[in-house]
């Protein structure tokens, strides 16, 4: 026998979800949250698309293993914030010997979107 889908309106959607009930229509104008329009203003929208819009916008990860994920995580970051110290050291060093004058006529130029040459 056919299973009987349990569909919801906007109104409820928004309660469950705890967002006001313009935002579900947007989603579902847009898409992003899958229903069926059943006259001009009307929509129903069935559970298991608002399962999946659930699933699909949570931010959380399905089978993770914690240890590893977060160790993994971890060490990215430090060699992110690594890479970035080494780049704003050698930035620091350049600078030193320019002139505020100097550095300003680079930062107009920059803006500028022009060439800029050595001086």
């Amino acid at each position: 026998m056919e299973e009987v889908t349990h569909m919801l309106n906007p109104r409820q959607v928004a309660e469950i979800l705890g967002v006001h009930q313009k935002t579900v229509h947007l989603w579902l104008r847009s898409g992003k949250l899958q229903g069926t329009k059943i006259s001009y203003r009307a929509w129903r929208i069935p559970q298991t698309s608002l399962d999946s819009f659930i699933a699909g916008n949570s931010n959380t990860r399905l089978k993770q293993q914690p240890g590893q994920t977060q160790k993994r995580s971890k060490e990215s970051i430090n060699s992110f914030h690594s890479e970035e110290q080494k780049g704003k050291n050698i930035e620091e060093k350049e600078t030193w010997n320019i002139s505020p004058q100097l550095k300003m006529k680079h930062y107009i130029r920059d803006i500028m979107g022009e060439q800029t040459h050595e001086e």
